[in-house]
């Protein structure tokens, strides 16, 4: 029954819904020259690619959400403090000396770990003719990207151990290190490996131009200078000459909106793009109907989980000490919401717990990934982040596909029938309603009844922000399992930041936060607490988390080179490697 659903059951993809109207950002600013104009030297070709989204032009680091600001960099348009040195995405317990690449060329870290001071690289330019990028424009963008209401994605990871970023003198800027708590992968977190990280722009563009010019307006650093961007249609751009990172050999670079899978795959055919993302199971069937044709899978693979929103246990927020125990608009144990515990009734935790382990275990992962991914990736078996050969994995991680437990366990919760609810998928890719649907499907076959509600992530993160989440929600999680840090133990705990509808309990909360304290912490003591980290929420089945799989392109004949990771990111990133005839 499930295995011809997942062939025959296909629901609608949501896209677009961030941009209803047409918006044109004029790029021409200042005291640039015709930005129009491709700049001179040795470059061949017009590089085309088909995009599923083209959100509208945010450029001002405080305003950049989600996906937008992860775009900017992949596609090339502006770039981070600091670049890996190496052109494969880097192992996490990389050196960090490999880090140094970038806008900052070098850095030291006082020995109390109080401060950073970095040296900024002289002889960088801001696109349109917006001078050289100083130490000003750096701190300015960091204090921009993590001031009080900012929305930026990465804000509440860098305000974890940063408080200022300070222009000391023209080409140095200090970092003052929260309570001298710097986190082992800092220079990650602030670097290209990062998605979504922080961008730097042009503080004397802020200054002269105002707010919404800043914010509409694209002046980066990186290979490609934006020349045109209208959302829910086009983007284009020329690539900057001698460029000091990598100059591209292309003589123009254009993103075109093409949501539906058939229309990037009949421009492929044609010629009208030269690359572009295919679903999974079409990747093969493409390449073979063009001559030539070659597929690529570009960044790490992106885990798919579902997070048990509305579980708010945390009683106190530690920003700021105030009670909040129950307060969360989307903290709401009671029947009509059976996976919610209330951490003042031991039967309700014990129930919800059973609700949640039961749901856990009723998706078969191996179907999913051979039947909806093609074979492409492999189950998850775990919370999100551990995987069999990492150092604190244990085998209690995983869980196993169990349909008789699974129903054995809502009867003991008092659900022997199952339970109506609605499940919220964000379809950031083709395969996200997909998964979303046969995750679904086995839930049904618990004898749920379950609407799958597939808005967009953007129009939905607000919700989780305000703590108003109350329903499982599928997402694509990142995949750092590295011991030395963990910073994602900001998402399970109360602050003013980034949520997954989830809060554990402070003390819980604590074990992962000292991961983030180089100074106090040795490796072996990281590795033990990710291991108690990732212990409880597998005893607590907070997370039901469902497979990997990589982002996968498929390129034309006429692309002869291209190397995909001098940006790291689970889009077609790095456009300026791009070789064509």
């Amino acid at each position: 029954m499930v295995e011809s659903l997942l062939h025959s059951r296909k629901i609608p993809q949501l896209v677009g819904l961030l941009a209803m109207v047409v918006l044109m950002a004029a790029i021409a600013c200042g005291d640039g020259d015709d930005e129009n104009a491709a700049p001179e030297g040795d470059f061949t070709g017009n590089l085309k690619l088909g995009e599923i989204l083209i959100d509208p032009p945010v450029f001002l680091p405080s305003k950049q959400g989600t996906g937008n600001s992860q775009l900017l960099g992949f596609w090339g348009f502006f770039e981070p403090m600091m670049y890996a040195a190496q052109s494969a995405p880097p192992d996490l317990n990389v050196d960090i000396d490999t880090y140094n690449k970038g806008i900052v060329e070098s850095w030291t870290v006082a020995a109390d770990t109080s401060t950073v001071t970095m040296k900024i690289r002289k002889g960088i330019e801001f696109h349109h003719g917006w001078g050289e990028v100083d130490a000003e424009d750096v701190a300015w963008s960091m204090t921009n990207a993590t001031e009080d209401g900012s929305i930026n994605q990465r804000a509440q990871g860098v305000q974890q151990f940063a408080t200022k970023f300070e222009a000391t003198d023209d080409n140095t800027v200090v970092m003052t290190v929260k309570d001298n708590k710097l986190d082992p992968l800092w220079y990650h977190i602030l670097s290209n490996t990062t998605l979504g990280t922080l961008w730097v722009t042009s503080k004397d563009h802020f200054d002269k131009e105002g707010e919404e010019t800043a914010t509409t307006t694209a002046v980066g650093t990186g290979p490609f200078e934006v020349t045109e961007w209208v959302t829910d249609d086009h983007i284009k751009a020329v690539p900057v000459a001698n460029h000091y990172r990598k100059t591209a050999s292309v003589a123009s670079f254009e993103v075109l909106l093409m949501p539906e899978p058939a229309t990037r795959i009949a421009a492929l055919k044609t010629g009208q793009i030269n690359v572009a993302r295919v679903p999974l199971k079409l990747i093969a069937g493409t390449v073979d109907d063009i001559d030539g044709a070659t597929s690529r899978s570009v960044g790490p693979a992106i885990n798919q989980v579902v997070m048990f929103a509305g579980n708010y246990w945390a009683k106190v927020d530690r920003n700021d000490g105030s009670d909040i125990d129950g307060k969360r608009p989307g903290f709401k144990p009671d029947s009509e919401h059976p996976w919610i515990g209330d951490p003042s009734k031991a039967s309700s935790m014990d129930n919800a717990n059973k609700v949640r382990a039961a749901l856990r275990m009723a998706i078969d992962r191996d179907l999913i990934v051979e039947e909806v991914q093609s074979g492409i990736g492999r189950p998850l078996t775990n919370v999100i982040n551990a995987f069999p050969g990492d150092p604190h994995w244990r085998d209690e991680f995983a869980v196993t596909y169990d349909v008789a437990k699974a129903k054995s366990l809502l009867s003991e919760a008092g659900y022997p029938d199952c339970f109506s609810f609605t499940m919220h998928v964000a379809p950031g890719k083709e395969w996200d309603v997909e998964v979303g649907g046969a995750v679904a499907q086995f839930w049904r076959d618990l004898g749920c009844e379950v609407n799958v509600d597939a808005t967009d992530y953007g129009a939905a993160r607000p919700r989780l922000v305000n703590r108003q989440k109350e329903i499982p929600w599928m997402i694509q999680a990142g995949t750092n399992s590295n011991p030395d840090a963990f910073g994602a133990a900001s998402v399970f705990r109360p602050s003013g930041g980034f949520n997954y509808g989830i809060e554990v309990p402070n003390a819980v909360s604590e074990i992962a936060e000292a991961n983030l304290d180089s100074g106090a912490t040795t490796y072996d003591q990281r590795v033990k607490n990710n291991a108690d980290w990732w212990s409880y929420l597998n005893e607590n089945n907070l997370v039901a988390s469902v497979s990997t799989l990589p982002t996968s392109v498929v390129l034309r004949p006429e692309i002869t080179s291209y190397t995909p990771y001098m940006n790291d990111g689970p889009e077609f990133v790095a456009p300026e490697t791009v070789v064509m005839k």
